[in-house]
């Protein structure tokens, strides 16, 4: 069973990383798109709508298939003055809190994109009031994914914490 989840692991530290690597393409693909748009307003006079609009779209990208890759690197904001002022028993204490909270808020966020993107598929439903008026699914297939992941990294997150929790609250070698 260890064996298991050890691929388990690894397979989704994989899957994390080429998140991460979409992510990182939406941003260099913003920042061209947005750089040959001023190039374009520039030297031609000419707006290039269509771009701005595929950045915004790259945006979003960018921030759900990156969150759960940030979450395992530990990158978030966070608070350290009130958890550095505690013991390591309480700190991981506090992590499983904070860590279930996050399995809960974005396994609701994944459940409600999940069905509201099969829904705009389903339905066939463009965007209309934009120029390129892409169908909206694509456009929304990051937010359940993304927030899918996060979840999954929240009860890894958890379980880590747990673990943590566990081993403080067992005493050192030697009856201290």
């Amino acid at each position: 069973m260890k064996v298991i989840l050890t691929k388990l692991g690894v397979a989704w530290d994989r899957f994390l990383d080429v998140s991460m690597v979409i992510s990182a393409a939406a941003v260099v693909l913003a920042s061209l798109l947005t750089l040959s748009d001023i190039a374009s307003r520039q030297f031609f006079a000419s707006a290039q709508g269509w771009a701005i609009e595929i950045s915004e779209y790259c945006l979003l990208y960018l921030a759900f298939f990156g969150a759960a890759w940030l979450l395992r690197e530990d990158g978030h904001v966070k608070v350290e003055v009130v958890v550095e002022v505690l013991g390591p028993r309480k700190q991981a204490l506090l992590g499983v809190v904070t860590s279930v909270v996050g399995v809960l808020v974005t396994g609701v966020l994944a459940y409600y994109a999940t069905t509201t993107t099969v829904m705009e598929y389903l339905a066939g439903t463009k965007m209309y009031e934009s120029p390129l008026k892409p169908p909206l699914y694509p456009l929304l297939i990051p937010i359940p994914v993304g927030a899918a992941s996060l979840c999954i990294q929240f009860m890894r997150r958890t379980c880590g914490y747990y673990r943590r929790w566990q081993d403080a609250g067992v005493a050192p070698e030697g009856g201290e």
